[in-house]
């Protein structure tokens, strides 16, 4: 075990929300324990990346991206509530872009050379369950920075000219189910006097310039020092449209996509301590 979070950021920013909310608020207390990868992590770790490609990741073999952050996991981080032997809600690692882009399958190999061939490239992955509070990231941060670290110290290819994120993204869009929870047929059917509002709500969010959001709340201002930002669309679209919870977004106005980041490396450290200071103030 590397080490425990400390708690008191959490219990603050929950002792926040009981005191701006009305009503009983329930606080549960865990220990976050922090861990290198390790091969029991292996399928708990696939399905972590299964959410960040959703529909695509059966056009990759997320097997391989896990091999490699098992086979480097000197750097990494996952984070566990029940002993070593559980799985992880969460896991940031940064993959050497230049060290891996020889891979065999073809779509993993895609990933690790497309965005940039001739620079040196980190991709950073950073995944966790929905339920995982935000001020588990900067202690986690802070420990893959001593880890690159140590390991460019011991002549390991850590050193990044570029650091690559693949965030989960989404828009506002005119919802499919009404607030009274009837479904809604688009522009099909005519809506009735009384929603005049919604449908204006509905038309605002269909304008092509509507803000993007951010699934994970860190990478909100990992946009904020990014110099390259690029959205692109699931491969799988039918499939990604059709799925349970893709039409579980639908119907509440959220379309989802991904977005792939480049932050400098000279912002990088200043990207992580604007995460640690919104951590520290929330």
């Amino acid at each position: 075990m590397k080490r425990k979070a400390s708690e008191e950021n959490i219990n603050n920013s929950s002792d926040n929300e009981s005191s701006d909310n009305e009503g009983p608020q329930d606080i549960v207390d865990v220990d976050f324990d922090f861990y290198n990868p390790d091969q029991t992590d292996y399928q708990a770790l696939k399905r972590l990346l299964s959410q960040l490609f959703s529909a695509d990741a059966e056009l990759i073999q997320l097997g391989d991206i896990v091999d490699i952050l098992l086979e480097e996991n000197h750097v990494g981080t996952t984070v566990k509530v029940d002993g070593q032997e559980s799985d992880p809600y969460a896991i940031l690692s940064v993959i050497s872009m230049e060290q891996n882009k020889d891979n065999d399958d073809e779509a993993v190999k895609a990933i690790l050379t497309g965005a940039n061939s001739d620079k040196k490239l980190g991709w950073v992955i950073s995944e966790r369950f929905i339920n995982m509070p935000m001020e588990i990231m900067p202690p986690m941060y802070n420990m893959m920075q001593e880890e690159t670290k140590q390991a460019v110290e011991k002549g390991e290819p850590y050193t990044f000219e570029w650091y690559m994120f693949i965030s989960k993204t989404y828009k506002e869009v005119a919802p499919t189910v009404d607030e009274d929870g009837d479904e809604t047929m688009g522009e099909v059917q005519k809506p009735q006097p009384k929603k005049k509002g919604k449908k204006k709500k509905a038309q605002a969010a269909q304008l092509p310039d509507t803000e993007t959001f951010y699934f994970q709340a860190e990478d909100e201002v990992i946009a904020q020092y990014a110099d390259y930002k690029v959205d692109f669309k699931f491969t799988n679209r039918e499939k990604e449209s059709s799925s349970d919870a893709k039409r579980a977004f639908s119907d509440f106005g959220i379309a989802p996509a991904r977005r792939i980041m480049l932050v400098h490396k000279s912002k990088f450290a200043e990207a992580i301590n604007e995460i640690e200071k919104i951590c520290a103030t929330s």
